[in-house]
């Protein structure tokens, strides 16, 4: 029923993350036996991509455990009980600040030498979660899912997009893609450190597009694009507004990704294909023929699904068990709405 070849997107955001949860499960609900044919991720989107290709065990329990139960900040039950009723969302993110049992933990040199330290936590934690949950070797088959993880050279200021078509991925490339400073130190990788791909290009979706390029024959080809952070938002009234705002305009897609958008690339690649025939043979084995008239491919169908969360739910560092509820919910519900257990074409 589904005749296509679907490429899942997933930007970073940090607590926002549980959205792209909530829209998966909607996406595996709607789609009977779906398995995407690449997904790409930074960051966050990162970590829910190679638990969504990569779990142990049924990918939708992996990521209902990781929302729920690793990342979701509840306060020490002893805590809890002596605070009674006083117990809020808003307390629970403060004590995010002291750690993530599954996710990040204080540095005892940071509190004892804070500007000789380069981060404040340590990412120990999450590459506990990941451990248990990713197995990583089926993270590397490439020819079932292929997933590419984004992350940023810190002495080189490149973009380097881990691919499981030409590199192994472990789990380093994982933390690497969510290593965002100063919170979180630089990740080493063969020799070379890597921060959070987000700080350069927080939508990997240009990988996606070129995988679903190489895809050989007569397909249709479907994209998937989960945004955490609008483009569109009201005028900030306070400084909290202004601070989620920033936040907003640093990790936003740079590109107004729709319809429009994908119409006007695939009219060009018709009208190319309407040319070929006309090009003398002798061009047609010059490399810049290949990569203008063969390499690029029709993108068949698209569905943007944009978070729009309620101001009090919109900061990236909340992962109190309320906000994280109301996120997978958000996000679950406009999946439906999308009606994304249906291909929209172009």
């Amino acid at each position: 029923m589904y005749d296509y070849h679907t490429a899942i997107v997933f930007q970073g955001g940090g607590g926002l993350g549980a959205y792209e949860y909530g829209v998966i499960k909607a996406l595996y609900e709607q789609r009977p036996n779906f398995r995407p044919a690449v997904v790409t991720g930074i960051s966050i989107g990162a970590i829910n991509a190679a638990i969504l290709v990569g779990a142990r065990k049924n990918p939708l329990e992996a990521l209902e455990e990781v929302w729920r139960s690793r990342f979701a900040q509840h306060l020490p039950q002893p805590a809890r009980t002596l605070c009674g009723p006083f117990v809020t969302s808003e307390v629970e993110q403060y004590f995010g600040a002291f750690g993530n049992a599954g996710m990040y933990q204080l540095r005892p040199d940071f509190l004892l030498a804070p500007l000789f330290s380069t981060s404040i936590y340590d990412t120990a934690p999450l590459r506990r979660t990941l451990q248990e949950l990713v197995d990583p070797d089926k993270l590397n088959h490439p020819d079932e899912i292929r997933l590419v993880l984004g992350a940023i050279n810190v002495e080189t200021g490149q973009s380097r997009y881990f691919d499981n078509r030409g590199d192994r991925i472990e789990i380093d490339h994982i933390i690497a893609s969510g290593s965002i400073p100063p919170a979180f130190p630089a990740t080493p990788i063969d020799g070379k450190s890597y921060w959070d791909g987000g700080l350069f290009l927080n939508t990997p979706l240009s990988s996606a597009i070129n995988c679903l390029e190489q895809i050989e024959g007569d397909v249709r080809r479907e994209l998937i694009v989960v945004e955490l952070f609008p483009m569109d938002s009201p005028l900030p009234r306070n400084m909290w507004e202004v601070t989620n705002r920033l936040s907003q305009l640093l990790f936003t897609s740079k590109l107004r990704i729709d319809g429009k958008l994908f119409d006007t690339i695939n009219k060009t690649i018709d009208f190319i294909a309407k040319l070929a025939p006309h090009i003398p043979s002798e061009f047609k084995s010059d490399p810049a023929y290949q990569d203008i008239f063969v390499k690029h491919k029709k993108i068949d169908a698209l569905t943007l699904i944009t978070a729009n969360f309620s101001p009090d739910k919109g900061n990236p560092g909340d992962f109190s068990a309320d906000t994280i509820a109301y996120r997978i919910k958000v996000g679950y519900e406009d999946a439906r709405k999308q009606d994304i257990g249906v291909p929209h074409a172009v």
